[in-house]
């Protein structure tokens, strides 16, 4: 398959402008990227003065790469997963990645649980990195799994952060697949639950997704305030009764600041 790069330059006789072609995918990822809310083909074109028959290529281009999707119909783009994905490994240079390390182990043992930073994915919560509890009965998802958004306390915590239209857009892909007897599996319920979780900044996981575990999670947010990724710690029910799930949330508050700390660019003010 022809890479990213090769396809950039393959483009370069078809500009107009004085910026460099091999520069243009970045541009046109970095506005993306850099603005809140779904952005349309117009409305990038105009942003960075481009004529949209190049910018269409290139949205073309970082969509099929998988750096951009498509979404609301196919009139507006976001982020794709392969992008979010270059956003961590960006912040993974080995002192940051060892940072990141130092806090996750730092949380797991101030909880004596299992912790896990998730990022949002085309097809559910995708683990990047965990810090596991020294337990024989333990809760065990390799970095690399893929747990669903709307049973689980990092999914619904992403879902908090996007209109009603949107969950219900992702949701009408992903489904509301009951894994447990606790399963949401209403809309109605869901949204609900959603601007609550959207109040008080946390979200909980009682047993949804796997039947005798507990899950809560807290956002960590970049330096724009977005979230960015999600922190959770997870337990057998039995080990973290739902009435003391609550009393994680100073730890996981000050993992999250923490985390936010190691990954806010030099020049953010």
């Amino acid at each position: 398959m022809e890479s990213v790069i090769s396809q950039m330059f393959a483009i370069q006789g078809s500009m107009d402008t004085d910026i460099p072609s091999n520069l243009k995918p970045l541009l046109v990822l970095e506005f993306v990227a850099d603005h809140e809310g779904d952005l349309t083909l117009t409305e990038i074109a105009e942003g960075l003065q481009l004529p949209k028959p190049t910018v269409h290529r290139l949205l073309q281009l970082l969509e099929r790469q998988g750096f951009l999707r498509q979404i609301d119909g196919d009139r507006c783009y976001a982020l794709g997963e392969r992008a979010q994905r270059l956003a961590v490994n960006a912040l993974a240079s080995r002192r940051a990645q060892t940072s990141r390390r130092q806090v996750l182990t730092w949380l797991r043992d101030q909880l004596n649980e299992t912790c896990t930073l998730a990022i949002p994915s085309e097809e559910g919560m995708r683990y990047i990195d965990r810090a596991e509890v020294d337990s024989p009965l333990r809760i065990t998802f390799p970095v690399g799994s893929i747990v669903p958004f709307h049973c689980t306390a990092s999914g619904k915590l992403y879902l908090s952060t996007l209109s009603e239209h949107e969950v219900e857009s992702l949701i009408g892909v992903t489904g509301l697949t009951q894994f447990s007897a606790d399963t949401v599996t209403s809309m109605g319920q869901l949204l609900h639950e959603l601007a609550k979780i959207r109040d008080q900044g946390f979200a909980i996981d009682h047993q949804e997704f796997l039947a005798g575990t507990v899950a809560i999670g807290v956002p960590v947010l970049d330096f724009k305030k977005r979230l960015s990724l999600v922190l959770t710690v997870q337990a057998p029910v039995f080990r973290l009764p739902m009435e003391q799930l609550e009393s994680c949330l100073p730890a996981l508050r000050e993992a999250a600041r923490r985390l936010e700390e190691f990954m806010r660019p030099n020049d953010a003010s």
